[in-house]
């Protein structure tokens, strides 16, 4: 399985635009003979779905465009409808609720939308995503704020927990679907190596965007040739997150014994346990980048299993 698997196959995008043909038009449609490619029927049954679907209003015009149901040649009579302005400083947000969200969730959303070129577009029952629009650059200091005040917001006041993925601020409308595709990638990849952490930069996702791509077999010579699946199959969540600590402060003892609450030589202990586990001293620096993907590969195999 492909670390771009999560996009749906051929014979799945037939029966979904087939779906929104039938909704949208009040018929039931079927494919039972077709001197089309699967490629050229699915491009079809797009243009059948714009041309029936009303798109009225911004937010069903920015869903239509951004999971490209709308080609660009075809957007332009609804930018100039909406207003939109073609050349601004834009940033997506792709957030993922842990179930489905409420429409007070999505009320307490709309409220931190103050621009009028700013969106809101659900995706489905726990995915939405955000539009917004700035007069500069905004710098990462003031993306992070942005992020957590939409998840410290929902979930004190709509209780719901989320999570958000976001890649760098674009100026060109055209660049909107990449950008989506990319941010919901994000997600899955987020989820995957660093499924503790609530907020995704997917431009600094690096080294889980090279591994996400590597083909699970290659995933699992690898991981027997150092440490076996079955021997990080057996590790409990308090060594993990001690390890994970462990790297994400440089390797310190001293700051990882107190971001965790530990002290010094109950670290050490844990530390050599591993060792002795494994054969693999996470202390050394070539040992600790060995464990590093040794630990993003099992969880990749565990996702897509």
């Amino acid at each position: 399985m492909k670390g771009t698997s999560f996009f749906m196959d051929l014979e799945t995008k037939k029966l979904k635009l087939l779906e929104q043909l039938n909704k949208a038009t009040g018929i039931n449609f079927d494919i039972t003979d077709s001197s089309l490619s699967d490629e050229e029927t699915i491009n079809k049954l797009k243009e059948m779905v714009v041309r029936f679907n009303v798109l009225d209003s911004k937010s069903s015009f920015y869903r239509a465009f951004v999971t490209r149901e709308l080609a660009y040649s075809d957007a332009a009579a609804y930018i100039h409808r909406f207003h939109i302005k073609e050349d601004a400083i834009r940033m997506l947000f792709y957030l993922e609720s842990q179930q489905d969200y409420t429409k007070e969730a999505v009320s307490l959303l709309k409220s931190l939308l103050p621009d009028s070129q700013d969106a809101l577009i659900e995706i489905d029952s726990s995915h939405i995503l955000l539009i917004l629009h700035f007069e500069k650059y905004p710098n990462p200091d003031e993306i992070n704020q942005y992020c957590h005040e939409f998840l410290d917001m929902l979930e004190s006041e709509a209780f719901i927990s989320f999570k958000v993925s976001y890649d760098v601020p674009i100026h060109k409308f055209t660049d909107l679907p990449k950008c989506y595709k990319d941010i919901v990638m994000g997600m899955h990849i987020g989820n995957t190596f660093r499924s503790t952490d609530k907020v995704y930069s997917y431009s600094v996702l690096g080294l889980g965007r090279l591994l996400y791509n590597v083909p699970l077999p290659e995933v699992e010579i690898y991981l027997n040739s150092h440490i076996n699946v079955d021997t990080l199959s057996h590790l409990d969540e308090e060594t993990l997150n001690l390890l994970e600590s462990f790297f994400d402060n440089d390797l310190s003892l001293a700051e990882t014994s107190r971001k965790m609450f530990i002290h010094r030589n109950t670290l050490i202990y844990r530390l050599d346990k591993f060792a002795d586990l494994t054969g693999y001293d996470v202390r050394k620096f070539s040992d600790a980048i060995t464990v590093k993907l040794s630990l993003m590969l099992y969880n990749y195999i565990r996702a897509t299993s």
